[in-house]
């Protein structure tokens, strides 16, 4: 099964049900949409464009690069990434934040979808015929996924070239999940969650075992770079970055 099933409906309607705005207005807005918040408000510049930094370092873009963002949300970071490379294909599965991207952060070579991540990259051939993308990316997403679906992304991407690079970022690191909950209070927050079966843990997600991630790429015979993400973007995440291994 891909993602919880309340996944979807969590974010079509997360806008309005945190903070009470039927539809995106301003720039705030959407930062706010996406949760790319520290304490409900956007993060700041800083972080934001240290993100934006580090993508195109870990992606080594070309100029001729065909870009797949999957999970891509409104378009917030795509946007930022569209004179990196030649095209970007988008997708996403919420309506409403693709209605989003489509109005406040579209451009020439920015393709959005709407649809389910693991479904898109199996259909990817029938969806975006002729297109062969060498680089991939997810940002803070991964959390809404199993072990399952990581795989059958991999194995779908396998099938539509063997020469990329695919950039996981902000994946809830269970090894440092206590940087996160930092306080008893907190910490009495997480262990109710788990205690009610919330698998949503308040809209974060899945916290993830980096051994869990190593497995499936051995699996695949995939290289797979872990690296914790620094602040003033996050002690509690790590980085992912996936590709080919070298051929005999």
């Amino acid at each position: 099964m891909e993602q919880f099933d309340n996944w979807q409906d969590f974010w079509d309607k997360f806008l309005l049900n945190r903070y009470g705005k039927e539809e995106v207005k301003t720039e705030d807005d959407l930062y706010l949409q996406v949760a790319r918040t520290v304490n409900r408000k956007p993060v700041t510049k800083e972080a934001f464009d240290q993100i934006i930094d580090k993508i195109v370092e870990d992606s080594a873009f070309s100029p001729d690069d065909i870009l797949v963002d999957l999970c891509c949300g409104n378009g917030l970071f795509t946007y930022e990434l569209k004179d990196k490379v030649k095209q970007i294909i988008g997708v996403d599965f919420s309506q409403s934040i693709i209605d989003t991207a489509r109005q406040f952060r579209s451009a020439a070579n920015i393709e959005y979808h709407l649809g389910g991540t693991t479904d898109f990259l199996k259909n990817f051939r029938v969806l975006c015929p002729g297109i062969v993308p060498g680089k991939f990316l997810m940002n803070d997403a991964l959390a809404y996924f199993s072990v399952a679906d990581f795989e059958s992304m991999l194995s779908s991407i396998l099938a539509i070239t063997r020469d990329f690079k695919f950039l996981i970022r902000g994946v809830p690191d269970d090894d440092l999940k206590w940087n996160y909950y930092n306080t008893e209070e907190r910490k009495a927050f997480y262990k109710n969650l788990q205690a009610k079966g919330d698998l949503t843990n308040d809209g974060l997600g899945t916290w993830w075992l980096p051994a869990d991630i190593e497995a499936v790429c051995d699996k695949l015979q995939l290289q797979c770079v872990i690296t914790p993400q620094q602040m003033p973007v996050s002690d509690y995440r790590m980085d992912i970055l996936i590709s080919n291994k070298p051929r005999p």
